[in-house]
């Protein structure tokens, strides 16, 4: 079974200040974007990956990165969109017709653990359509407008997605023309499919699969980097 992979880096990050985007930020000398890449890249039922990216950095990564990303699966360099939803579509558009899962993962959580991307393939044949995510293990308040606690929200049945989220190419695509008029903007890509009304499955994660967005996050990236 085919396995194409849509790595989605065409943000602004604006929480993280500074002029370098967050994909080409260097951890321990190396940019986040290539960590993430090659989580993806050993695993052997993938078979090409689309790295989605704001315009500007598709000369940088063609002229400096062309053999290193090739080696690494990455077969297509995608310009991103106005939203998160139109980059991912951009890249759902260029993978191969003979893939018959899709992945879509933020390029900026290069912790994935290559067990729980193979957990969400394995998911995604059996039901369609499955993401990665972890238990929620904080306490949540629901409030009124004048921030007085309304309930406390059992936490058993709550989940933090995350990504790889996974679904079977046609299915993603037909989600994806269906809704790529819509005014408002999805949080994930499984927001998209749940509100088309398919089922989409938990695959437990961790809460090391952190998203890199912020300073802290870069100081915590070092961290897990070098406790391993």
């Amino acid at each position: 079974m085919n396995v194409s992979v849509v790595l989605v880096g065409a943000g602004l990050g604006l929480r993280m200040g500074g002029p370098v985007k967050k994909p080409f930020l260097q951890l321990h000398g190396k940019p986040i974007f290539l960590y993430t890449i090659e989580r993806f890249s050993q695993i052997e039922t993938i078979s090409e990956i689309i790295f989605v990216v704001g315009p500007s950095e598709i000369p940088i990564l063609r002229d400096q990165w062309h053999d290193t990303l090739y080696a690494h699966k990455v077969k297509k360099i995608v310009p991103g969109g106005k939203k998160r939803q139109d980059s991912v579509y951009n890249g759902l558009c260029q993978t191969g017709t003979d893939a018959e899962i899709v992945l879509i993962h933020d390029i900026v959580r290069p912790f994935v653990r290559k067990e729980h991307i193979e957990a969400v393939i394995n998911k995604v044949k059996e039901s369609h359509a499955a993401i990665l995510a972890a238990p929620m293990k904080a306490t949540v308040k629901e409030t009124g407008d004048n921030l007085c606690i309304r309930r406390t929200i059992p936490r058993n049945k709550l989940w933090m997605a995350q990504t790889p989220q996974g679904f079977k190419r046609e299915l993603i695509l037909k989600v994806f023309d269906q809704f790529k008029t819509e005014e408002g903007e999805f949080t994930d890509d499984a927001e998209m499919v749940e509100k088309a009304g398919y089922r989409v499955e938990i695959v437990p994660g961790t809460d090391d699969n952190i998203k890199i967005t912020s300073p802290e996050d870069m100081r915590l990236a070092g961290a897990l980097l070098i406790n391993g």
